[in-house]
């Protein structure tokens, strides 16, 4: 969105080799350059909203929102300056300063693509759900054909559970771009939901013949023929924390009441009151567990498949190594006997059979080590193994996975009932914290 001139000048084209620099990484060689052009025009917008730009990329969310603030006293109506301040605090959480200033950035630019994407993103990210359906409607009408924001919009009609007026939205897609893998989904999604299995069927078999190798296409597949796939594809889980790191911390512990990270921490500072272990963090997100737990006289080392989030965890400085990998492949890969604890927290939902994974922590572990993990809780007249429908998250019955605990060779097995792992939907989220604790040699 930072481009919006044709000019040619040679300040502009060092601005765009900047930006490109930015884009593919190359952070220190486009500071140099940033601060050689800072010295040429201080009082240029554009300069200050690529320093908004590399702070951004470096990880310094506040250095961006200062770098942005600064742009935009120097251009308080350009519109770019506005929906790039807009967005940053709406990562931030700060909604009640990002939303009026996205309104400020439509009424200056209201027939402007990005200012309309920028929009209705500042209104999603800041939890505005009236405001991103209002804004999202309003793109669709203002740019009909622009297919990513009819995506968006029945996206966020399919979270609301209006299945038909989302199918609307990815038909027109569909008409359009007959290999749209996303609006294919959205349709046989929307067929599920509206209890048309042989629609369904017909569009989990387009799918799978479009994408026959692509583990998305085949979880559809097997949800449409009534099957319980064994786990998520681990694409559409690192994609789904990947457009949620940057406001992850905010949103979940302080709009949802997330604690479990706290209460993980808690037991391991009871188990090793001296400090002394290594830890696999397995999912480890943003951090929030090595975050409270601290420093510790060992290694803390952090497996998650989003890049984004690991790059949030980075910034406590706590974790010794951090990997983007499936766990189960962190697991299996792992030497055994390595650690004295392993942690997983709000992770399972999202993994499903825990056949492989049990048995691999206790390998993992040392003699006398633990493993302690989170589940949704699925209810006693219920399977052992039950994906809802809804969410996409697996829920496990408590006592299968004591079962499936003590199978494998765990001595011990506590499990704590928790009335709420966290908020959904305004609800109480039910869920159990296990705690198995590996023989002792």
């Amino acid at each position: 969105m930072l481009d919006q001139t044709i000019s040619n000048d040679p300040l502009t084209q060092e601005l765009r080799r900047i930006r490109q620099l930015i884009g593919e990484g190359q952070l220190q060689p486009a500071a140099l350059a940033l601060n050689k052009v800072q010295g040429q025009a201080p009082k240029d917008a554009r300069v200050l909203l690529l320093g908004m730009r590399l702070a951004d990329a470096g990880g310094n969310l506040p250095a961006a929102i200062q770098a942005a603030r600064r742009a935009l006293v120097l251009a308080p109506d350009w519109h770019v300056a506005q929906i790039e301040l807009a967005l940053l605090l709406a990562r931030q959480q700060e909604g009640d300063e990002a939303v009026p200033l996205a309104m400020q950035a439509l009424a200056n630019a209201p027939f402007d693509e990005q200012v309309m994407v920028g929009a209705i993103n500042t209104a999603f990210f800041s939890e505005r759900h009236e405001q991103t359906q209002a804004w999202a409607e309003e793109g669709v009408r203002r740019f009909p054909d622009h297919l990513g924001m009819r995506l968006f919009l029945g996206s966020h009609l399919v979270n609301q559970a209006r299945y038909r007026e989302a199918a609307e939205h990815f038909e027109f897609i569909h008409q359009r771009a007959p290999h749209h893998l996303e609006a294919l989904t959205g349709l046989l999604t929307c067929a599920l939901h509206g209890g048309d299995t042989a629609q369904a069927r017909r569009h989990a078999d387009h799918l799978i013949a479009l994408a026959p190798t692509d583990d998305g296409a085949r979880y559809w597949h097997a949800m449409a023929y009534g099957q319980t796939p064994s786990s998520l594809p681990p694409g559409m889980v690192a994609s789904l924390f990947d457009e949620y790191a940057a406001r992850y911390d905010v949103s979940v512990v302080r709009g949802l009441r997330y604690q479990l990270p706290e209460r993980v921490a808690h037991i391991l500072l009871e188990l090793h009151p001296d400090r002394r272990l290594n830890l696999l963090d397995l999912g480890c997100g943003t951090g929030l567990v090595g975050l409270h737990l601290g420093r510790v006289d060992g290694h803390i080392v952090g497996a998650d498949l989003s890049e984004k989030m690991l790059a949030q965890a980075a910034r406590h400085g706590i974790y010794s190594k951090l990997s983007r990998v499936n766990i189960l492949e962190a697991l299996r890969d792992t030497p055994s006997g390595h650690y004295e604890a392993i942690t997983c927290a709000d992770v399972l939902p999202y993994v499903g059979d825990l056949s492989p994974v049990i048995p691999n922590a206790l390998r993992i572990l040392k003699p006398g080590g633990h493993f302690i993990f989170s589940c949704e809780a699925a209810g006693q007249n219920e399977a052992d193994l039950v994906l809802r429908a809804k969410s996409n998250r697996y829920a496990h019955k408590a006592s299968a996975v004591e079962r499936l605990c003590r199978e494998a060779g765990f001595d011990s097995v506590a499990i704590e009932h928790l009335p709420a792992l966290r908020l959904e939907g305004g609800e109480p989220l039910p869920g159990f914290l296990v705690t198995a604790r590996k023989p002792a040699a």
